[in-house]
């Protein structure tokens, strides 16, 4: 059902905007759980500092 008066370029336009709100965001997510998963946070960081020192205290 075309609406009258909206030529087809008007209702392509707006079918490529809708279409291009939904999947960049899913796309910049992806890039992002993908990028966290590889890059450690300071979080993880201490975490394995303390579990190699605990390590080696455990070793003595």
């Amino acid at each position: 059902m075309i609406i009258r008066g909206m030529n087809l370029p008007l209702i392509i336009v707006c079918i490529v905007i809708v279409l291009a709100l939904i999947i960049l965001p899913l796309i910049v997510s992806y890039k992002a759980e993908k990028k966290e998963k590889y890059n450690k946070n300071e979080w993880d960081k201490i975490k394995e500092y303390a579990n190699k020192l605990n390590n080696k205290t455990r070793e003595k």
